[in-house]
């Protein structure tokens, strides 16, 4: 307990708090660059990757955020949830996608541009903390979707939601004012707490960033898990092909999810502690990409409500019969809630009639 309280004695001097009351300036201390050598290496290819593929992540998400908000999808209590993970994501995105490619094209660590850096990993690290956060209440809240006899399912109905959404948002605020931040190094394109000013490295760990990552992991892979056990006994008692076919296609999408979250997060707590290669490092940067990205990605491919709207909202009327909506599956939200709204219900309805199950 004294070791982790040691390493977190200087979270508030090394956090966006102290960065704002200082003017604008990092703790002389902690983020000295003076005398430092502030050259890193150009990174064109993978600069140009990062913001292309921000861009075209950013321009496909932007629009379903507008389409939540701006229709009645954002009466239910998930799509309020999916509203603020968007947010959360969009933040994200810019930091690691649009920020990262343009860092990494001119070679820039942190001494280049300290106060843009600073505060760029700032918002990306207690964002990412923020979305952890999120998706977890998202899962739960798609549990109690299917099984009403959870206890906290009262949380999500009616204006509880929006207390609930305040456990989300009061993380988030700590995290990205209270946290150390994460610091872009171009030699490794990637974002570190440690600035590599010559400092002892124990100065720069952020537990809350290790423990909220370990939590994420074992917390998704619970309810997701849950969710599938869940699912399988309402297939095996329904008899129904759709729900097979659901079950499958849910276990694929939070099978690569759950990847990518999982190997952004192990990544990223294993290089604060243990040398990494640059390749793994460089993995744990395009997985936290991918972890915001993917989410994007199912609303398009999966969620036909919100491609419906989205093509109506970006393209002309004369186009729009030209687009193909295929998908035979209505979702409430990313991961794991592209389930039939018909097929929730009769799985709700089975579970009020038997309290014994899970």
């Amino acid at each position: 307990m004294w070791r982790v309280l040691n390493l977190m004695s200087n979270d508030l001097d090394s956090s966006l708090n102290y960065y704002i009351r200082n003017g604008f300036e990092p703790h002389p201390y902690y983020y000295n660059c003076s005398g430092i050598d502030s050259i890193g290496e150009e990174r064109p290819v993978l600069g140009i990757y990062f913001m292309t593929v921000g861009v075209l992540i950013l321009s496909i998400y932007i629009p379903c955020l507008f389409v939540i908000s701006h229709s009645d999808l954002i009466k239910s209590s998930c799509y309020k949830i999916m509203l603020y993970l968007g947010l959360m994501d969009v933040c994200c995105l810019t930091v690691n996608s649009l920020v990262t490619g343009y860092l990494g094209f001119i070679g820039a660590t942190f001494c280049s541009f300290p106060r843009l850096i600073f505060l760029a990993g700032s918002i990306g690290c207690g964002c990412w903390m923020g979305s952890c956060a999120t998706c977890i209440l998202l899962a739960i809240n798609r549990c109690s979707d299917i099984n009403h006899n959870l206890p906290f399912r009262k949380i999500f109905v009616g204006r509880n939601i929006y207390f609930t959404l305040m456990i989300p948002m009061s993380y988030t605020f700590y995290a990205v004012f209270f946290t150390k931040p994460i610091l872009f190094n171009s030699v490794y394109m990637s974002w570190f707490f440690n600035p590599m000013l010559g400092l002892e490295s124990d100065l720069y760990v952020s537990v809350p960033h290790t423990i909220n990552n370990c939590c994420v992991s074992l917390c998704t892979a619970s309810s997701y898990g849950y969710l599938s056990l869940l699912i399988h006994w309402k297939n095996r008692h329904a008899q129904s092909e759709a729900l097979s076919k659901t079950q499958k296609q849910i276990f694929i999408q939070s099978v690569f999810i759950c990847t990518c979250n999982a190997t952004a997060a192990f990544i990223y707590v294993y290089m604060q502690f243990f040398h990494s290669p640059p390749p793994v490092i460089l993995l744990g940067q395009i997985a936290w990409q991918c972890a915001h990205a993917s989410v994007c990605i199912v609303y398009i491919t999966w969620n036909r409500t919100i491609r419906r709207k989205v093509v109506n909202l970006l393209l002309p009327k004369r186009f729009r019969n030209r687009v193909g909506v295929t998908s035979t599956f209505i979702s409430t939200g990313p991961i794991i809630n592209m389930i039939p709204t018909e097929i929730i219900k009769s799985a709700a309805t089975k579970t009020n009639s038997n309290t014994t199950i899970f």
